[in-house]
C-alpha cells in the first residue's frame, strides 16, 4: 500500500512541477501560459499525470495495454523533469544570493531562454531514451574455469545469456526478433534466460504465441534453460508498487503452456548433469516464493552431492548469495534483476546496493555474471545503459 501514502507527494511534486511550467510558458509564449491557453496544456499534463492511475484501473484490452504504454514513459520522464526542475531551482536561488541577481539572466527573457533550454533537453534526454530502449547489442565476455570440461570441442562452452525480457505492454515482438537473432549468430552451446521473462500480467503480452514461436527459434546444441524471476507472476501494479489481487497471487497456468511452445526448460530448485560434463543448476526466486508460499533451497543444499571435479553452472535470477554459491562449489553465477539501473544516474547508484550490480565479477573461485537485461521494465527509458544479450565464451583448463 506504499503506492497509497505517496500519493500526496507525487501530487506535491506535479504541482512544483506545474508551477515552474506555468512561469516559463508566460515568458516564453504567452498565449498558453495565461488565460483559455491554459486549457489545452493542463489538460494534457492532467491526462498524463493520472495515467499511472487510468491504466491501473482499467481492466479491459487492447485499452489496459495503450495506457499502460503511456504510463510507463511518463513515469520516466516525469522523473527527469522533476530532477531537472529541482537542478534549475536550486541553481536559481544559489546564484540569486550573488551578483548575477540583478543581471539579464533574472528577467522575464531570462526565464524564457533558461526554460526553454531545459524544456529542450528534457525532451532530447527522453526521446533519445525511448529510441536506444528499442535497440539490443551483443556484449561478450570470457571466463576461464580450472576444470575439464569433458564433450564437445573439450575445452570451450559458449553461453548466450538473456534476463529480464519482461514481455507484455512494454516489450513485443520487434524486441523479441531481435533478442533471438543476436542469440542464433552467436551459434551458443546452450542459452540461459535468467529470470523475469513476464512482466506479471500474462494477459498484457500481444500475440502470446507468435511470441512464443519466436523464442523457440533459438538454436543451440543444448537447449534453452531458465529459472523464474520476481516479476514471473500475477499481480496488479501500481507505479511499480505491487497490490493485492483478489483471491490470492495467482500463478497463472499460461505462463507454463507459454514456455512449452517456446521450449523453454524451466528449472525450479533443480540441478541436472548436463552432456554428461557439467552440472546446471537453476534456482528459485526469493521474492517470488514469498508471494507463492514456496520455500527454496539453500545454495549447500541445492548443490549438495555434486561431483566438484566437473564444472557447476548456476541460474539465479538476483545475484544474491554470491559468496554461499561460491563455496557451496558453483564456478558460475549468472544473473541479471538489477537492469544496470536502466537509466542514469541509476546506473552509479547501483554499485551501492550490489555486490555485482553488471558485468563479471570474480567472488571466491566463482565467477558472477550479471547482464544489463534484453528488455526493460517500467519506463520504457534506456539512458546510460543498454538492452542486451551476453555471449559468455567459458574456457576449461
Amino acid at each position: 500500500m506504499a503506492a497509497v501514502f505517496l500519493a500526496p507527494f507525487y501530487l506535491l511534486c506535479n504541482a512544483y512541477i506545474i508551477y515552474w511550467m506555468l512561469r516559463w510558458l508566460q515568458a516564453a509564449a504567452p498565449v498558453l501560459g495565461t488565460g483559455v491557453g491554459l486549457v489545452p496544456v493542463l489538460a494534457v499534463y492532467g491526462f498524463l499525470m493520472v495515467s499511472l492511475l487510468t491504466s491501473f484501473l482499467v481492466r479491459r484490452y487492447p485499452a489496459r495495454r495503450y495506457l499502460k504504454k503511456i504510463s510507463d514513459q511518463w513515469l520516466g520522464s516525469f522523473a527527469y523533469i522533476l530532477g531537472i526542475t529541482l537542478l534549475l531551482d536550486g541553481g536559481h536561488r544559489l546564484l540569486g544570493l550573488t551578483k548575477l541577481a540583478d543581471t539579464w539572466l533574472y528577467s522575464k527573457a531570462g526565464m524564457a531562454v533558461t526554460g526553454t533550454v531545459a524544456a529542450v533537453g528534457m525532451a532530447a534526454v527522453v526521446v533519445y531514451g525511448i529510441r536506444h530502449a528499442k535497440k539490443i547489442s551483443l556484449t561478450r565476455y570470457q571466463v576461464r574455469i580450472p576444470k575439464e570440461y569433458r564433450a564437445g570441442n573439450g575445452s570451450r562452452l559458449k553461453i548466450a545469456l538473456l534476463a529480464d525480457l519482461h514481455l507484455g505492454s512494454s516489450v513485443g515482438k520487434v524486441q523479441v526478433k531481435q533478442m533471438v537473432e543476436l542469440v542464433n549468430q552467436c551459434e551458443p552451446d546452450l542459452v540461459v534466460i535468467a529470470g523475469d521473462l513476464f512482466d506479471n500480467d500474462f494477459s498484457s503480452i500481444e500475440d502470446p504465441e507468435g511470441m512464443a514461436r519466436l523464442l523457440a527459434g533459438m538454436k543451440s546444441r543444448l537447449g534453452t534453460w531458465a529459472c523464474w524471476g520476481n516479476h514471473d507472476i500475477n499481480e496488479r501494479i501500481l507505479a511499480g508498487f505491487t497490490f493485492p489481487v483478489p483471491g490470492g497471487v495467482c500463478v497463472d497456468p499460461r505462463f507454463d503452456g507459454f514456455l512449452e511452445q517456446a521450449k523453454i526448460h524451466m528449472m525450479n530448485d533443480d540441478l541436472l548433469l548436463m552432456d554428461e560434463s557439467f552440472y546446471l543448476a537453476g534456482r528459485k526466486d526469493p521474492q517470488r516464493i514469498e508471494k507463492t508460499g514456496e520455500t527454496r533451497k539453500t545454495p549447500k543444499e541445492l548443490l549438495e552431492g555434486v561431483d566438484r571435479s566437473l564444472p557447476v553452472i548456476v541460474i539465479d535470477h538476483q545475484p544474491k548469495q554470491l559468496r554461499q554459491l561460491a563455496a557451496a562449489g558453483a564456478d558460475l553465477d549468472l544473473s541479471g534483476h538489477t537492469h544496470n539501473g536502466q537509466v542514469f544516474p541509476g546506473n552509479l547508484l547501483l554499485k551501492l546496493m550490489w555486490k555485482n550490480p553488471c558485468g563479471v565479477k570474480k567472488i571466491g573461485g566463482m565467477y558472477s555474471v550479471v547482464t544489463s537485461g534484453a528488455g526493460f521494465w517500467g519506463p520504457g527509458l534506456r539512458v546510460g545503459t543498454d538492452n542486451e544479450v551476453v555471449l559468455l565464451e567459458t574456457e576449461f583448463t
